[in-house]
């Protein structure tokens, strides 16, 4: 499933909302982390904060209406988030009209920061266009509960198969300079059943890991590894449809010892369908 807001604990519709993701072993979207233990991916974690904030507009508007991805002005990934974790998820709302909501949010462990995201504006398009509205009031229902989040994490403890966040195929490549790579949507993706059920499109969140991803494996020089700590200037200008080939390329724009900050940009038959930079950071002894 393609939801990761597990419960609501507090809810000012179209001001604030707080809740909670648990990472547990049934999660998709995890990989090794340091020492190989699995970490949730971290933009799955932005995700999640993107989702609470749909879920207080949604409340606030009677489910006629529900946010999209659209521009993020920055995400700070500070920290991963292990299996077994409670992700308290902080999500303001700073306005919302008929047409978009701006917002801002943090994702913090045990009173850590793991993940920020600031600046970032969602378009406000037709329920029906996307959801069932009646499916949604229900799914909402369900996860909103107040009180302190409980302890037992859900979904038993059976690995699941973790996500491939790599692009299908390396169209061209030079070690830190840049590379080019393609990413099909067949459309028998299993997020596609949640995002969205009526309008079936790629997740940013997901476009941004692979483009993370493949930006790591650019810097790589075979000493310490960069690592992302996030990406700054993100706009999705359209979506990205089951049978939709997206071509991607990614290059340095600025190169130090210790720190990169890359730029790419997506195309979808030509056309932009997502653009923005990439931070990097050397890290010695820990891998995200």
């Amino acid at each position: 499933m393609f939801h990761f807001v597990d419960q609501i604990l507090e809810l000012d519709p179209g001001r604030h909302a707080l809740g909670v993701k648990y990472v547990t072993p049934r999660d998709t979207f995890v990989r090794p982390g340091a020492g190989d233990a699995p970490v949730l991916l971290s933009c799955i974690i932005g995700e999640a904060l993107g989702q609470l904030g749909a879920w207080n507009v949604m409340a606030a508007k009677d489910f006629t209406v529900r946010p999209v991805a659209g521009v993020v002005g920055e995400v700070a990934i500070a920290a991963d988030a292990a299996v077994g974790d409670s992700i308290v998820l902080d999500t303001t709302i700073d306005s919302v009209s008929d047409d978009a909501v701006f917002y801002h949010a943090v994702a913090s462990v045990d009173g850590t920061e793991v993940l920020r995201l600031e600046n970032t504006l969602g378009p406000l398009l037709p329920m029906e266009d996307f959801n069932d509205p009646v499916e949604m009031r229900k799914r909402f229902d369900r996860i909103r509960r107040a009180g302190e989040p409980h302890t037992e994490f859900r979904g038993g403890k059976e690995a699941a198969v973790p996500f491939d966040a790599s692009f299908d195929e390396l169209l061209s490549f030079e070690a830190d300079k840049e590379a080019t790579a393609v990413l099909t949507l067949s459309g028998a993706e299993a997020f596609l059943d949640d995002h969205f059920p009526k309008k079936p499109v790629l997740p940013l969140s997901l476009l941004l890991e692979s483009l993370l991803q493949l930006g790591r494996e650019v810097l790589d020089d075979g000493g310490p590894r960069f690592v992302p700590t996030g990406a700054r200037k993100v706009k999705m200008s359209r979506f990205v449809e089951p049978g939709s080939s997206l071509v991607a390329n990614i290059r340095v724009a600025e190169r130090g010892d210790d720190s990169s900050l890359l730029k790419f940009r997506c195309e979808v038959d030509g056309e932009r369908a997502c653009v923005g930079q990439a931070a990097f950071s050397r890290t010695i002894g820990k891998s995200r």
